[in-house]
């Protein structure tokens, strides 16, 4: 009875192997791919499949992003109602590479061998060719893999880490000799000193069969309950890491009131051959969970490698070249200061939104693109004529206190000196944007009549908003700032068991204009402290640091700070101005802030 039962189940094994084999299968093609400029690509692929009680099979098996995988079927009355994915074997003839495998691929036929043992002379050996013996199995072996880190609790991307387990591998071992079929036995040759070997006749195999593991998908299709049949229209929408587009901005000043915006995305596509596809580019940042874990549908443990353009933006306080900053800051879709952040995810499944604005994100449609995997494109996106004024921005950035010099290193200082030295009044265009349509946040290079003024970063911004854009330093406005200490009142604020010392301060900043024509001048000073009275025409805002820290730019922010945070608020003072030429705004302000002694 065991052996029957034994059987039985090896019939029924063969038989459903047969029925997996003989399932039709389709190749799905892309036709809609939906870009996010962080890298990844809503995806749309479809094709037409012939059922067999219901199901069809593809051996195109994508990476998408955990929870963001739908399979879908064309007919109204149809439903998927079932998706497997797995790995099957598949057979394929290769070319033989090496001797090894030209000697298993002739085995049975005549062959004359020269072998040459060491320290002896060469040998001659004629007979049919036996092969060489082999041994395929599993075994665990130990392996490392790299899990991400995600980001800490501020918001600060950590990398990855390195994490040992074992796993089961296939292994494939060779005899250390070859099998020779003589007059006299079979001889054993050893692999190493074989020389050469002469196969008799002209019909010499050079090609192996080979098997491997594939990845393989299978869908069930329902139409009223019941498996369906025939011909049906199959696909899949999943949200993958592979296609990333990189926005550039042309500005050009037509004159002094007018400038034309034109808008180009850098298309880089790493993911699949894209053939006649509808593209779309989104301007915004939708919020992915799950972006960093695979879907077990893909079948792989990491993600597929891609090039750097697709690496994580560097965080802040591990600050990267100048080119990981300006990804950072396209990737987090950075905003002009008076304009919100772009807001959350576009939803996925089949019915994938045409160009323009689908809540907080808006969509550039481009029609009939074609793109292989590896290349890149570039696509014009917009042109608009918009008006445009002339400002000359001075911006004093934060900076920690005197008194927290004494707590940081050498190259500490030397971070703080360079930002002192660095807030020079800049000329900026105010740009209007009274379009239709966001500007998202890239590089943005200035024209004026065929001349390039410079290239720097366009934030986004909303239609019906404005944004200022700098052009270069304004060599023409000559600035200088003073501070005098003018009061220390020591125990003037006690917090738990810290007593903290109240240093007050005068400052003054003076701007001088040297241009040939009336400017509009602002003036920005950020500081942490608390302002106590300004000058005429000052605005002067504050708020708590634990809630709204300084821009990540400002590395020293995750310094250590003794009972700092604690009791200072962090302030703005600014002004607005018209100078003429020669003359000189003097803005004054008085302010103070709490340090242990």
């Amino acid at each position: 009875m065991r052996s029957m039962g034994a059987a039985s189940g090896l019939v029924v094994a063969l038989a459903a192997a047969a029925l997996a084999a003989e399932l039709p299968e389709m190749t799905p093609k892309v036709t809609d791919v939906t870009v996010f400029k962080d890298g990844h690509a809503l995806v749309m692929a479809r094709g037409a499949a012939e059922l067999k009680d219901g199901w069809c099979r593809t051996r195109e098996v994508p990476a998408p992003v955990l929870g963001t995988f739908w399979a879908f079927v064309g007919d109204a009355e149809a439903r998927v109602d079932f998706v497997k994915a797995g790995f099957v074997e598949a057979t394929e003839s290769v070319p033989c590479l090496s001797l090894d495998q030209i000697i298993q691929a002739n085995k049975g036929k005549k062959v004359t061998i020269v072998e040459q043992p060491k320290d002896a002379p060469a040998q001659t050996h004629t007979g049919i060719l036996r092969g060489i013996l082999e041994r395929e199995g599993e075994r665990e072996a130990p392996v490392t893999r790299s899990v991400p880190r995600r980001y800490d609790r501020w918001g600060r991307y950590t990398g990855t880490e390195n994490v040992t387990e074992t796993r089961e591998e296939e292994f494939r071992s060779l005899a250390s000799f070859v099998m020779l079929e003589t007059e006299q036995g079979t001889v054993l040759l050893q692999r190493d000193s074989i020389r050469s070997l002469a196969i008799a006749g002209k019909e010499v195999t050079t090609t192996r069969t080979e098997t491997k593991q594939v990845r393989e998908i299978a869908v069930r299709v329902l139409a009223k309950g019941k498996p369906a049949s025939g011909k049906h229209d199959v696909g899949f929408v999943y949200l993958q890491k592979g296609v990333r587009w990189i926005p550039d901005y042309r500005v050009e000043l037509l004159d002094e009131k007018k400038a034309k915006v034109s808008l180009y995305g850098t298309i880089i596509n790493e993911l699949a051959d894209l053939d006649n596809v509808t593209l779309r580019l989104v301007v915004g940042v939708p919020s992915f969970l799950m972006r960093e874990n695979l879907s077990p549908l893909a079948l792989r443990d990491v993600a597929l490698q891609l090039s750097h353009y697709f690496a994580p933006p560097s965080g802040a306080g591990g600050r990267g070249v100048a080119g990981q900053d300006l990804s950072n800051a396209m990737m987090s879709q950075m905003a002009a200061p008076m304009q919100r952040d772009e807001g959350p995810a576009a939803r996925g499944g089949p019915d994938i939104p045409a160009e323009g604005q689908q809540e907080d994100l808006f969509l550039y449609q481009k029609q009939g693109i074609s793109l292989k995997k590896g290349e890149r494109a570039e696509v014009h996106l917009l042109d608009v004529t918009v008006p445009y004024e002339h400002t000359y921005v001075w911006e004093l950035p934060f900076l920690p206190p005197r008194e927290l010099w004494r707590h940081i290193n050498q190259d500490q200082q030397r971070q703080l000196t360079r930002a002192l030295t660095g807030a020079k009044a800049m000329h900026k265009l105010r740009l209007s944007n009274t379009g239709q349509t966001p500007w998202t946040t890239g590089p943005a290079t200035i024209f004026k009549d065929g001349t390039v003024l410079g290239q720097q970063l366009m934030t986004f911004t909303s239609a019906g908003n404005k944004v200022e854009l700098p052009v270069t330093i304004a060599t023409d406005l000559n600035t200088k700032k003073e501070e005098t200490e003018v009061a220390r009142k020591h125990n003037d604020l006690t917090v738990g068991t810290t007593n903290y010392t109240r240093v007050s301060l005068r400052s003054k900043l003076t701007v001088t204009s040297f241009k040939d024509r009336e400017v509009r001048l602002v003036v920005r000073r950020k500081l942490i402290g608390t302002v106590d009275k300004a000058s005429e025409g000052a605005k002067v805002t504050s708020f708590n640091p634990q809630e709204e820290g300084p821009d990540e730019a400002y590395s020293w922010w995750y310094w250590w700070w003794p009972g700092w945070m604690a009791v200072n608020p962090f302030s703005e003072v600014s002004w607005e101005a018209t100078l003429k030429k020669g003359e000189a705004a003097t803005l004054e302000y008085d302010w103070h802030y709490h340090c242990v002694p």
